[in-house]
């Protein structure tokens, strides 16, 4: 029978469970605050960032600051709209551009134009792109995101019995703050 992994809240509870138990160990990374901006959740609205801020349609967000980015699609993504990623000192090793659902893309020109800049560019599905955000974030590289909210979302049952759980929460408070 497989473990469950442990799952740590900060570097400390990590080190301190993984001297008592050889098994598995998961970092949270986006509670790691020294990381910087990390998306926690997007929705076809916008995303949720782990310092508790809601942005409302595309972003651009880096380790320390998250700006609105005007497209509204994978097609209006162009020279212009990226110009920020390459006119910034220093320069970012790696943007990452969540082009929102799977099968969306952008045209082979602006690749080779942001080659020709000298910016590394990862083109992937807007969840795959937030994972990928997350993940170089926390190694401290120099990274950037592009990120176009997807259309569709996919729920899972893990999602919908947690959603439900909050629903019956809130409500139970509710009903403790009511007076009769």
């Amino acid at each position: 029978m497989m473990s469950r992994p442990k799952i740590c809240t900060s570097q400390q509870q990590c080190l301190q469970s993984s001297d008592r138990d050889p098994g598995s160990i998961v970092k949270v990374l986006n509670l790691d605050v020294d990381a910087g901006l990390m998306v926690d959740a997007y929705s076809q609205l916008g995303f949720r960032l782990n310092n508790g801020m809601s942005v409302i349609g595309p972003i651009a967000i880096f380790p320390k600051t998250v700006l609105s980015w005007k497209v509204i699609s994978s097609k209006d993504i162009n020279e212009n709209s990226l110009s920020l990623f390459y006119l910034l000192e220093p320069k970012i090793d790696l943007l990452v551009i969540g082009v929102g659902d799977a099968g969306n893309y952008v045209d082979t020109r602006i690749i080779q134009f942001l080659r020709n800049k000298g910016i590394a560019t990862e083109i992937l599905p807007t969840a795959s792109a937030c994972t990928t955000f997350n993940f170089l974030n926390q190694e401290h590289r120099c990274v950037a995101g592009a990120f176009i909210p997807p259309m569709s979302i996919s729920v899972n049952e893990d999602e919908m019995v947690q959603t439900e759980r909050r629903r019956k929460q809130l409500y139970i408070s509710q009903q403790e703050d009511v007076v009769f």
